[in-house]
């Protein structure tokens, strides 16, 4: 379960206690369109000694169910880190990022949560602040008018 986008596992068929994801103890989620980038998805995969790679399109699975397996899977497997890798822009793909934060808010404080973005072909590291942020249409229009 590498970089390598052929090995990459389905988040939704994936058992929750998979020796690969013990074994790994961090994991990388990747929106599906990210196969358009293996040499990003690679480099991600290869950081701090390796990570489990699973991926996911939640135009596909209900932000719900993957919300729930990927808390179950935290917890089964002792993730302690999980990044999310995903196209910039996409409606579906901003969910996962609000649902690895949800995971660590309501149900494990302690996972580190990393985000990141790709557009154009190239990758943003995006806040934890930046994704709460997104959540809420108000608070945008109130940063874009002080902008203004």
């Amino acid at each position: 379960m590498t970089g390598n986008l052929s090995e990459t596992q389905h988040l939704m068929r994936i058992n929750v206690g998979d020796k690969r994801l013990r074994e790994k103890g961090k994991l990388l989620i990747i929106g599906s369109c990210m196969d358009r980038f293996p040499k990003i998805v690679n480099d991600f995969s290869e950081r701090n000694g390796g990570q489990a790679v699973l991926q996911l399109c939640l135009e596909e699975t209900h932000v719900n169910q993957a919300g729930f397996k990927i808390g179950s899977i935290v917890k089964y497997s002792s993730i302690s880190e999980i990044t999310a890798l995903t196209i910039d822009g996409s409606p579906h793909c901003v969910q996962l990022h609000y649902v690895i934060d949800d995971v660590k808010r309501h149900f494990a404080p302690e996972l580190v949560t990393k985000h990141f973005v790709v557009e154009k072909g190239t990758v943003h590291e995006i806040s934890s602040d930046a994704v709460r942020r997104s959540r809420h249409l108000s608070k945008i229009q109130k940063m874009i008018t002080l902008v203004e």
